[in-house]
């Protein structure tokens, strides 16, 4: 109150803001000084006066800032009612409401998840204090007060994101705003999709057979996109050229199966047979006869001409032992000499058969764990392990949801003569789940989509109810969902162990940061079968 006026002119020049908070000595907010007041000021010649003495006049008697005020508290009121808040809660799309003078008075639980950003961050905070703090690159609201309209434009914010801002003025009688509010929707990832759709049309028909792969270039470029998953096909683009084994390891549903077939397709076998064995689908007795094959006669139920096994049909080409770890000990010792001496006996045959067969083996387990623990031999393991290539969970390379979304919808639409598309929402509940299941459980989830959504845009009401419970933010468990106490701790000790040992790799390291013995770990894992 005691500064001269022109200590209010800097102030309006340095910040370029429309009103000024006039405070006295005890700091306490008396009132506000704006850019009319200032032109009242040129008006009468009172330049050389104090702050104080100019608002005292301008509050002797009515004026539009004062009914402004009145009308102001009306809003206020429903600013803070609860209806007002569940029902701006509700919205999937962000909201940010201004006052007239560009400060922040509300903001929706939307707006605080694109953002990345509390509440108490924002209120009461000046847009412009918010751009200098590096929280968002320019203001819609600060628009919508010098232009008195309408404004859309587009922020980047400071988590990376890129934001659609819609600011609408809320006007008084006297065509002043009141409040400037603010709808915002991400649309970072629709950015992306933007950048990739060249090439996501040659991605149109998806083949079926045994050789389906992506082994042209520029499809591998669209969809693996990940640094993680460059560094993949980086490795396996030089082991390709080679006979070395390989040993391919991740999650289920990673994609394994299909890195498989890529190493074959541009390896010199190309030409020769791609073959595929599952270890855990078969009894120890079937996964023997389905390798080395049997000759008539030598067990109850084989046919009566005998049969060829996967090493001998897969001569000269690829066989691929996926969930190798499922492989029982007993035929692991066969299975070592097969790869020490390219060649094998067939069950209830005496004559060696001599092959030349290439062997990719996977698995979602950790070998060297079962090494450790005695159930994979470990002369097998370094056989199988001379390049291994670890490949990473699908949330760890969130970027190709997206993408990989796109080109199963594609295909599917092509497949069932459908042309289906999904919405902004829709996706961006895709790219925040964690896909347990991997590739293989959202290929599943969006043909059953494209198969059974009434309406030609898939839209987020369309996905599975534990689809948007799980992409709710972690900590649920200790804000309000009340469990058996068994359960909440067994889901914990779950947590950790499995955290542990995707940071750690052995059960012994483990075991060592968890405080416990590595039997406990051991045990564990298998009760989960982790």
């Amino acid at each position: 109150m005691t500064d001269k006026v022109e200590r209010a002119i800097e102030l309006f020049s340095q910040s370029e803001v429309d009103a000024l908070e006039v405070v006295n000595h005890e700091d306490e907010i008396v009132g506000i000084l704006t850019l009319g007041d200032l032109g009242a000021i040129f008006h009468d010649g009172h330049l050389g006066g104090m702050v104080g003495e100019i608002l005292q006049k301008s509050m002797s008697h009515p004026s539009p800032l004062q009914e402004q005020k009145r009308k102001k508290n009306q809003y206020s009121d429903l600013l803070e009612s609860h209806v007002f808040n569940d029902i701006i809660n509700s919205l999937y799309d962000g909201v940010f409401i201004t006052d007239g003078y560009g400060i922040t008075v509300k903001v929706n639980k939307s707006y605080e998840r694109i953002a990345d950003l509390k509440s108490e961050q924002l209120i009461g905070y000046h847009m412009e204090e918010l751009i200098k703090a590096g929280y968002i690159s320019k203001s819609a609201s600060i628009q919508v007060l010098k232009e008195k309209r309408p404004i859309t434009l587009m922020q980047s914010i400071h988590n990376g994101r890129k934001i659609i801002v819609s600011g609408t003025p809320i006007f008084n009688e006297e065509d002043e705003i009141l409040y400037v509010v603010n709808s915002v929707r991400d649309i970072t990832e629709l950015l992306k999709l933007k950048l990739q759709i060249d090439e996501l049309q040659e991605l149109k028909n998806l083949r079926q057979s045994s050789n389906a792969t992506f082994s042209n270039e520029a499809e591998k470029s669209s969809i693996y996109s990940s640094e993680s998953m460059k560094k993949v096909f980086t490795t396996i683009d030089r082991v390709a050229k080679t006979d070395v084994k390989v040993l391919l390891q991740g999650e289920t549903g990673v994609g394994k199966t299909m890195i498989a077939k890529y190493i074959h397709e541009h390896s010199k076998r190309s030409t020769g047979s791609f073959l595929e064995l599952n270890c855990g689908a078969f009894p120890p007795s079937l996964i023997e006869s389905e390798l080395f094959g049997y000759e008539s006669g030598s067990f109850t139920g084989a046919l009566s001409k005998g049969k060829k096994g996967l090493l001998e049909v897969a001569n000269n080409g690829t066989l691929f032992l996926d969930e190798i770890g499922e492989l029982p000990l007993e035929l692991q010792v066969k299975l070592l000499k097969v790869i020490e001496d390219q060649a094998f006996i067939p069950i209830g045959s005496s004559k060696l058969k001599q092959i030349n067969v290439r062997i990719i083996a996977a698995s979602h387990k950790n070998i060297k764990n079962l090494v450790d623990i005695g159930e994979f031999r470990e002369d097998l393991y370094y056989r199988l392990n001379v390049v291994p290539v670890q490949i990473p969970s699908l949330r760890q390379r969130r970027e190709e949801i997206i993408p990989l979304s796109q080109h199963f919808l594609q295909s599917f639409n092509d497949e069932y003569g459908s042309s289906k598309v999904m919405s902004i929402e829709a996706l961006d509940c895709l790219h925040e789940y964690d896909w347990p299941g991997n590739i293989r459980e959202l290929k599943n989830l969006i043909e059953r989509l494209v198969v059974i959504t009434p309406s030609e845009t898939i839209g987020r009401e369309d996905l599975p109810p534990e689809l948007s419970e799980a992409t709710k933010k972690p900590g649920s468990l200790y804000e309000g969902e009340i469990l058996p106490l068994k359960e909440a701790v067994d889901q914990v000790e779950k947590q950790l162990i499995t955290n542990a040992i995707r940071k750690y790799k052995t059960t012994r390291k483990a075991a060592e940061i968890l405080e416990v013995s590595q039997s406990t770990i051991v045990q564990k894992m298998k009760k989960w079968e982790l």
